[in-house]
C-alpha cells in the first residue's frame, strides 16, 4: 500500500461559492418573452371563431303551426292518433270534424229514380 502516492487535500479559492451562482447566470442566454404575443394569437383566434360561428346563426328554420307540428308527430309515428286525441279536450268535435272533411268527397251513386224502383 505505500506504492500510491498520499493525496492532497483539496481546497476551493477564497469566494468560490459566493460567486459561482453569479458566473453560471452570466453565461446563460436569456430567451425572449412571447407572452403578450401568445395572449394576442388567443384573442384573435377566439375573435375569429366568433365571428364565424355568428355567421352561422343567421338561418332561421321555419315555423310550423300546432297542426302541421302534431301531423309530423304523428307521421313519424311518434305520436298515435290516440294520443292526440286524448290530449285534446273534446276528441269528439275533433272526430266530428275529420268525418265532415271526409264526407265532402263522397258521390252519390245512384239517383233517386234508381233508388225507388222497387
Amino acid at each position: 500500500m505505500n506504492e500510491f502516492p498520499k493525496l492532497n487535500d483539496y481546497k476551493t479559492p477564497d469566494g468560490y461559492f459566493e460567486y459561482l451562482p453569479d458566473q453560471i447566470m452570466s453565461q446563460i442566454k436569456q430567451k425572449p418573452s412571447y407572452g403578450w404575443a401568445k395572449i394576442a394569437v388567443a384573442a384573435m383566434l377566439l375573435l375569429g371563431i366568433g365571428i364565424w360561428q355568428m355567421g352561422n346563426f343567421e338561418e332561421s328554420k321555419p315555423t310550423l303551426s300546432f297542426e302541421q307540428e302534431s301531423e309530423l308527430y304523428i307521421e313519424s309515428e311518434f305520436w298515435t292518433e290516440e294520443e292526440v286525441l286524448s290530449m285534446s279536450a273534446n276528441p269528439e268535435a275533433i272526430l266530428d270534424e275529420i268525418l265532415t272533411e271526409e264526407m265532402i268527397y263522397t258521390e252519390t251513386i245512384w239517383t233517386k229514380e234508381e233508388q225507388t224502383w222497387f
